[in-house]
Order: C-alpha cells, then structure tokens, then sequence
C-alpha cells in the first residue's frame, strides 16, 4: 500500500481532529528524522500510522488485544486507550500491510516509550508529543531541546506526561517512568563527558 492510499484510508477512519494531528505529527517527525539522520520514509510511514487504531474505544481495544492473546498489563484493564499503539501495530501490518518491523515497533511504542528504543521509536515518540497542534507548559522549550538532544528531549516528554497523569488522577503505566528514568540517566551522562 503506497502512502496515497494509506492517506485516503486514514482520512476515512480516523476523525478529522485525529487525521490532522497525524499528519502533524509526520512533518514534526520528517524534519526531526532530517537532523538525526533517520530514514525518512520509515519516519514518514510509522508517524502516519502512529494512531491509526485511535477509532477504537477502549472496548474495542481490550476485544482486539484478547483477540491475539496478548498479555496485558492490570492498567490496560482501568486505561485500555493507552492499547492504541500496540493495537495499532497489528493494524499497520495487516490492514496496511506494514512488514517493517522497526516501524511497527515505533507504532507500537509511541505512547508510553520505553528504554533502549530505536531512533525510529524515539522520533515518533518525540514527534507525538511535541508536535505543533500540541499545547502544555512546556513544549515550546521542548521543541528548542528536540533539535539538540534526543535523550533530554524523551526525558522531558516522559516528564511532562507523569505530571498530566499525576495532575489528573490516572494511573500510570510503568514503562512511561522506566522511559523518562533511563533517558534522563543518559541525558546526564551526555553531561557530564
């Protein structure tokens, strides 16, 4: 499937606001891939897909991730929407026929992050959260900080993430803190040398 159609079909399932926000995310992405020397057709797919099981309700999501027998973490139960990224993996490969698997594992991770990504995962992750329709306290000094440092960048992004979780009550996934642990251990290590 070309990126002509990939597009028509995004348009078509996910709401306007949604398709919006992901071809935000895809030129955030492209240009970050232009600094730190990613593939940006790899960049380009993974960020297009990044949300393209967001048309599911959390219903939906628990049913597809039973579905395959996935084994799910006790939070999926109380905050299924964060399966969106795992979910959507499975639908880039089999509705949009994604083989890739490093892009699959960008769509896949994009939501909470997790240690050791791939600069493919870390791209699409940035790009998600520091995109322009993006809007909280500290994302204009985050976006500066993106074209500079991808450690620092993920480690504020994870950051800001906690706070919002934390602010609004929700619980939180453990590998969005195990994320911005390991990315701010190597962020201070890029310091300190």
């Amino acid at each position: 499937m070309n990126q002509k159609e990939i597009r028509k079909e995004l348009r078509e399932i996910l709401d306007k606001e949604r398709y919006r926000h992901s071809l935000s995310v895809e030129r955030t992405a492209v240009a970050l891939a232009k600094i730190y020397g990613v593939d940006k057709n790899k960049v380009s797919l993974a960020a297009l897909l990044h949300d393209c099981a967001k048309y599911m309700d959390g219903d939906q999501l628990l049913k597809e991730a039973r579905k395959r027998k996935l084994k799910l973490d006790p939070i999926f139960k109380k905050q299924p929407r964060l399966l969106h990224g795992i979910i959507g993996a499975f639908i880039a490969k089999e509705r949009f026929r994604v083989k890739d698997k490093s892009i699959l594992a960008a769509i896949s991770h994009h939501t909470s992050g997790r240690p050791g990504m791939s600069k493919l995962e870390e791209i699409i992750y940035m790009a998600d959260h520091i995109e322009p329709g993006r809007d909280y306290k500290n994302v204009k000094k985050i976006r500066k900080i993106a074209k500079k440092d991808l450690n620092k960048t993920i480690a504020l992004v994870a950051e800001e993430m906690l706070k919002y979780l934390l602010e609004k009550g929700k619980v939180i996934y453990p590998l969005t803190l195990a994320t911005r642990n390991h990315y701010l251990e190597l962020a201070e290590g890029k310091r300190s040398e």
